[in-house]
């Protein structure tokens, strides 16, 4: 995803470019915004300008082998993390068993909310459950961390809602963040910061994203 295919927030997309134009990517980033807006979108285009290989300073090419990856949300260096469901039987409950469909989700509509994710599962989730970031996914991720980059400078991590973390992933997390791998970005896309730990929040560099209103979207 390149930033001009991104409604609004032209403020916070010229911030982000000079934040890699000037080298002063903070290893940890949030970014905060209400439900359906661009939030998750500016992350990923984020991270796909990070890595990209003939950026611009206006945005990503959209076209070397890194970002033909970022735009399909299949290159090896970025991990997604996102709330899951415990249903069909799965044993381990992480991201990892359910990223086919939450790329799926994401690609068709990158201003996705939680309802609408969940809503995919609604056949299989019959008595409502709301999804969480399980704390298995923390020793997955500590283990992927621990591997050498497969082809980019930065590895990129984006954790979607991360308030949705149960307690002892936020602990998990936390540590990660207390001493991050190197050249490795943690992106945290959230809509309600105050259900985060506050030692995590204290680790972040915040970025607010503006609501998409009805106008702009008519204009795009």
């Amino acid at each position: 995803m390149k930033f001009k295919e991104i409604i609004g927030n032209k403020d916070i997309k010229n911030q982000l470019i000079k934040s890699v134009e000037n080298n002063r990517l903070g290893h940890t980033q949030l970014f905060l915004g209400p439900a359906g807006g661009s939030k998750l979108a500016i992350s990923i285009a984020f991270a796909q300008y990070i890595n990209c290989i003939n950026k611009t300073n206006s945005d990503s090419c959209g076209e070397c082998q890194s970002c033909m990856k970022y735009n399909l949300l299949i290159h090896p260096d970025l991990h997604l993390i996102f709330p899951v469901l415990k249903i069909g039987g799965i044993k381990k409950v992480i991201s990892d068993n359910f990223v086919k469909k939450w790329r799926k989700e994401v690609l068709n509509n990158p201003y996705l909310n939680l309802h609408n994710w969940l809503d995919v599962f609604s056949s299989e989730n019959k008595s409502g459950k709301t999804g969480y970031i399980y704390t298995q996914e923390s020793d997955i991720l500590h283990q992927k961390l621990s591997l050498k980059h497969y082809e980019s400078e930065y590895r990129v991590v984006i954790i979607w809602l991360p308030e949705k973390m149960q307690t002892a992933t936020s602990n998990k997390f936390l540590k990660l963040l207390e001493e991050p791998p190197k050249k490795t970005i943690f992106l945290l896309i959230s809509e309600n910061s105050e259900l985060l730990l506050s030692t995590i929040i204290s680790r972040t560099q915040i970025t607010k994203t503006k609501d998409i209103s009805t106008e702009e979207k008519i204009r795009t």
